[in-house]
């Protein structure tokens, strides 16, 4: 397998986002110059996860907001 930096798959989230406003994140918990994502080898940073959370509480939490406007 050759890691030349570009993520690659398919995912079937762009035929929502046709219907409605959506964005898609992709949060890199890699660590650099180890095995990539979807392979048994890959090690995860966990310091990352408090920003994934951190941004799916906030968008929840400006969506809320909107709601009562």
């Amino acid at each position: 397998m050759v890691d030349n930096g570009y993520l690659g798959g398919s995912e079937d989230f762009s035929y929502i986002s046709q219907e409605v406003p959506s964005a898609f994140v992709v949060l890199g918990t890699g660590k650099e110059g180890e095995a990539p994502v979807h392979n048994p080898r890959m090690r995860q940073n966990e310091e990352i996860f408090k920003y994934g959370a951190a941004l799916h509480a906030n968008v929840a939490i400006e969506w809320l907001k909107q709601q009562h406007k």
